[in-house]
């Protein structure tokens, strides 16, 4: 295998996504970087700037479309919109000969396909999976608030995102244990970095 490659990660709502890459990134013996996302919505608490996300505007988010400075972007869960740079992806993944991991939604993975800015070769893509049921169920472990709303709006995007879900590489279970999520990644992340 090249040495280089982004391994895009997709998820139904809190399906340990962020558990599982923030402990992929610490694992040195995988010398994973994180190609952050864009986004205009506010930072939770727990999030830093230029960390987890680049906090940009809907006017910065405009000047990326009409430059067409993007690799993919979506409005997320009716409420903000999120993309990633080509540049970013560029920049640090194929001229550093790198290995990426990134989020990225699976409702845009379609035309991530079509549009080629990237050869299908150079990523793979990951799905973590869980019942729609369990999404309430981890809002609430976390200590979210349960916004009537944003519950709605999370469990219309999982349905949706699960009608796409034949389009990923592989499909990872993360009903279980966060332990469980990160071992089956490393598992596919091994793989294809020894083959």
């Amino acid at each position: 295998m090249k040495k280089w490659h982004i391994f895009f990660i997709s998820w139904v709502a809190w399906a340990w996504k962020w558990t599982a890459i923030k402990s992929l990134l610490k694992d040195k013996n995988f010398n994973l970087e994180l190609c952050l996302s864009c986004k205009t919505r506010e930072l939770r608490s727990w999030e830093v700037d230029w960390v987890d996300y680049i906090k940009l505007s809907v006017e910065d988010f405009k000047k990326s479309i009409s430059a067409w400075d993007f690799l993919e972007y979506n409005f997320v869960h009716n409420q903000a919109y999120y993309w990633t740079r080509l540049r970013d992806v560029i920049d640090n993944w194929i001229n550093l000969w790198k290995y990426i991991i990134k989020e990225m939604d699976i409702l845009i993975l379609p035309r991530v396909l079509k549009e080629n800015k990237i050869n299908k070769k150079d990523f793979t893509y990951i799905f973590l999976d869980i019942p729609v049921e369990k999404i309430r169920e981890r809002m609430i472990m976390r200590g979210d608030n349960v916004d009537w709303i944003d519950y709605q709006n999370r469990i219309e995007s999982a349905k949706k995102e699960k009608e796409l879900i034949s389009l990923a590489d592989y499909i990872i279970d993360a009903s279980l244990t966060p332990e469980n999520t990160l071992e089956e990644l490393k598992k596919i992340i091994i793989n294809k970095i020894n083959n």
